[in-house]
């Protein structure tokens, strides 16, 4: 059975600019042709009609808690609070929120007692509907350390290595460490590293050793510097990094992500206090500067929700696109920010993350050009995952 776009506005992913008047043809799982449009005989095949539409590569967000339900005012406590099956039926709410929005897979950023890998599981199984997603288990942390209540804790080298094998052992796609404190938690002055060079180091070379990548949870100069160093493959966040610390992301090839539509919708928010909103402002201004520097300095940089905080919703991907626009990336690079640059961030770019003959059929149609306006990317019309259309307006 096939399926056959008509007639769209195609962004690839790829690309450096949209291509009109395509068709993409779908069969099974894969896409099987990408072709001018032309007038095709009645048949067997599904014909949707793209004209005003744009055809994208689905979406692909990079950092996200789908555990954590960012409708509470404490998403992090309530967890906590939680029995395991109550938790999963607000991570399944989650993950229908993100597959609706046109995400298609997530990475998720760790979850209390692994509680990912069910939800990943019931994913793939097709028991809830969601995105793809790859689970880290339990994001690693000391003591006390930011990260603790979706984490496991551990102490020194020994414990370390323990806590980052258990993830592997337990099915772990990629590992979550967490370098440093959080700014949003500590102030804009704080956010102190939490692992040492060489904790960093082993942790790595132990993800390493099972073929798995692993990504950095660091905020402050020294956190960003350490994981660089050790050549992880992505660093989370990096409000506070300075020029030194991009360089040190840059001369060793690792990825930001920079989580910016926190800062941003955190903001929004109508139940800050005004020393917490300060405190916000001076974080989001260094943020910024941090993510417009790594721009410059032509640091691969990639979107993400980072869901789980208070209102920051699973569907606000685009908002982070957006912003990534707004601080220098083009309107065609932050849309690749969120398909093909994720998708090879991820070790995933060979079967997803952009539209071509070949490629898994993980496809959004949207309501307009993106182009024109990135809030286009808000009003999704249909998603396709592996072939199958799981959301059609």
């Amino acid at each position: 059975m096939q399926t056959i776009f008509q007639n769209c506005r195609v962004i690839d992913g790829v690309s450096d600019a949209a291509r009109d008047q395509l068709d993409i043809v779908v069969e099974g799982r894969a896409i099987v042709a990408v072709e001018m449009a032309r007038p095709r005989e009645a048949g067997s095949a599904t014909v949707i009609d793209g004209a005003g539409l744009t055809l994208l590569p689905g979406l692909i967000d990079c950092h996200a808690h789908y555990t954590l339900d960012p409708w509470s005012a404490d998403p992090f406590e309530k967890v906590w609070r939680e029995s395991d099956a109550v938790a999963i039926t607000y991570a399944a709410r989650a993950a229908r929120v993100a597959l609706h929005a046109g995400i298609t897979t997530t990475r998720d950023a760790g979850a209390p007692r692994q509680l990912n890998f069910a939800l990943r599981d019931a994913i793939a199984k097709g028991f809830v509907p969601g995105p793809r997603l790859l689970a880290p288990g339990c994001a690693i942390t000391i003591t006390g350390g930011h990260g603790r209540l979706f984490g496991i804790e551990a102490d020194g080298m020994d414990a370390l290595q323990q806590a980052v094998r258990a993830q592997m052992r337990d099915g772990a796609d990629v590992i979550k460490i967490v370098a440093s404190e959080a700014a949003m938690l500590t102030g804009p002055e704080a956010a102190v590293e939490e692992l040492s060079q060489a904790e960093i180091d082993m942790l790595v070379g132990e993800a390493r050793r099972r073929g798995l990548r692993i990504f950095s949870h660091a905020q402050n100069s020294v956190s960003v510097i350490r994981s660089a160093q050790a050549k992880v493959d992505s660093v989370e966040h990096a409000f506070l990094a300075s020029k030194e610390a991009i360089s040190a992301l840059r001369d060793n090839a690792v990825t930001l992500v920079p989580t910016l539509a926190v800062t941003e919708v955190t903001l929004e928010r109508d139940d800050l206090t005004p020393a917490f909103r300060e405190r916000m402002l001076r974080i989001r201004d260094k943020h910024w500067w941090s993510c417009e520097e790594a721009i410059r300095q032509g640091v691969n940089v990639v979107a993400s929700t980072d869901c789980g905080e208070p209102q920051i919703f699973p569907n606000l991907l685009w908002r982070d696109i957006r912003v990534l626009h707004d601080r220098g990336l083009t309107k065609m690079g932050a849309i690749q920010a969120a398909t093909s640059k994720a998708a090879a961030l991820l070790g995933i770019g060979a079967t997803v993350g952009s539209i071509a003959a070949g490629m898994q059929a993980d496809l959004i149609l949207v309501q307009g050009n993106p182009l024109d306006d990135l809030a286009a990317l808000s009003q999704v019309a249909l998603v396709m995952q592996a072939g199958k259309t799981v959301v059609q307006a």
